[in-house]
């Protein structure tokens, strides 16, 4: 019985840790509920809807008629000759419908803006969750594993005492718990920090967000490459780019019209004491387009026009590229982890539970024993670090398509 018991024990603890996630406190909130209070209290996203609502207001000022004037002169202080008048410009060419379209396109960019912050933020939401799910997974795997360390400790102890093994045995596994309680204080520090991470971004240090818990879904359905080629044209920042090219035209013509001059009319009444005259006065002037006619202004703008779409099928090229990259990590990445879940962890298994009846019978060393619960460690520890690199290279592909990868339960 003594021969079997912990290599049924180990391979309990691992069952165990491949079944269940680690078990979150009571009052833990979920990552879903984090992630909408994070959106609904984020500092950055506040600030772009400040930004869309100035926006608004410059669309309405871009809309308003320009203020009448008014003048009064007087001659000897009024003794001679008084004139009263009243001026208004009438804006011609189309200057205040331009005016205004140009304004919407501000608005669009600052709506387009929130899009894009709010796409970042997804993804950094997504980023400070990782390392608290992995540092929690790595966690119990090595509670399970300094259980079992401090059981073999024992039944070492037992046979040193009787003579049937070495001291050095004893003093090595002790060695190993010790390693092993480091390594584990150290996670705990780290998650602490990457709670702290996750918290901020909802403004609260100190918040419910610390308590969130989740998990990991490294088997979560990726989009084919077609698809994420397709959806790079929707992404927000080329976006931004078609607002700014519609811009600059809309600025051209207005540029056009701004050389039409406007109609200054004005009218008013002149009275002149001494003769007793008076009449109205009526008023017409307008600018004469002569020495600027905006040429060199409008050639500006033809050449930022031509210089952002080229940068934009640069960017474009750029990003078809990155995303067929991050699509390849993801398929090597998935291959990784199921050579490591289906083959090498569980031959590690064999070996390490084999070696324990060799140990157990005396036909192996304990440093046998100990290097391969080491190296099952080890491949563990690997599968949770490459199921972490999963997590993030998909939240990069979530982040340059905006199509959404459920990277987190």
């Amino acid at each position: 019985m003594h021969k079997w018991g912990l290599p049924v024990i180990t391979l309990f603890c691992w069952i165990s840790l491949i079944a269940a996630p680690p078990v979150a406190p009571d009052d833990a909130i979920s990552f879903s509920q984090a992630r909408e209070l994070i959106l609904a209290q984020n500092a950055g996203i506040y600030s772009t809807q400040s930004e869309i609502e100035a926006a608004q207001e410059g669309v309405k000022q871009a809309g308003v008629i320009p203020n009448p004037s008014g003048s009064i002169g007087l001659e000897r202080f009024g003794a001679n000759e008084i004139e009263a008048s009243f001026g208004q410009t009438i804006e011609l060419g189309g200057k205040r419908r331009l005016r205004t379209e140009v304004a919407r396109k501000d608005l669009e960019a600052a709506q387009n803006k929130r899009k894009i912050s709010s796409l970042e933020l997804e993804a950094e939401i997504v980023r400070r969750f990782i390392p608290i799910t992995i540092i929690s997974r790595k966690l119990t795997l090595l509670d399970s594993i300094i259980q079992t360390a401090e059981k073999t400790t024992e039944q070492i102890r037992v046979k040193v005492d009787a003579g049937a093994s070495r001291k050095t045995d004893l003093i090595r596994a002790e060695i190993g718990i010790e390693q092993l309680l480091i390594e584990r204080s150290e996670f705990v520090r780290e998650i602490a920090q990457a709670r702290k991470r996750f918290a901020a971004l909802g403004g609260e240090r100190d918040s419910i967000l610390l308590k969130v818990s989740g998990s990991l879904n490294s088997e979560a359905a990726v989009p084919s490459l077609d698809d994420l080629r397709n959806a790079i044209k929707n992404n927000p920042g080329f976006a931004a780019v078609e607002v700014q090219l519609a811009r600059l035209e809309i600025q051209k013509k207005q540029l056009k019209a701004e050389s039409v001059p406007d109609m200054n009319i004005s009218a008013g009444y002149i009275y002149k004491k001494p003769e007793k005259i008076s009449a109205p006065l009526v008023g017409l002037s307008m600018d004469i387009p002569l020495f600027n006619r905006n040429t060199a202004a409008q050639k500006q703008i033809e050449f930022q026009h031509r210089a952002l779409s080229k940068q934009r099928e640069n960017d474009m090229r750029i990003l078809d590229a990155d995303v067929e990259d991050l699509y390849s990590r993801l398929m090597e990445i998935n291959k990784k982890i199921a050579v490591l879940r289906t083959g090498t962890i569980q031959k590690a298994e064999t070996v390490y539970t084999i070696l324990q009846d060799y140990y157990n019978a005396g036909s192996a060393s304990f440093l046998d024993l100990a290097t391969a619960q080491s190296e099952t460690l080890r491949l563990r520890m690997d599968l949770l670090d490459i199921e972490s690199e999963w997590a993030y290279t998909a939240a990069d592909l979530m982040q340059l398509t905006s199509l959404p990868i459920q990277i987190i339960l």
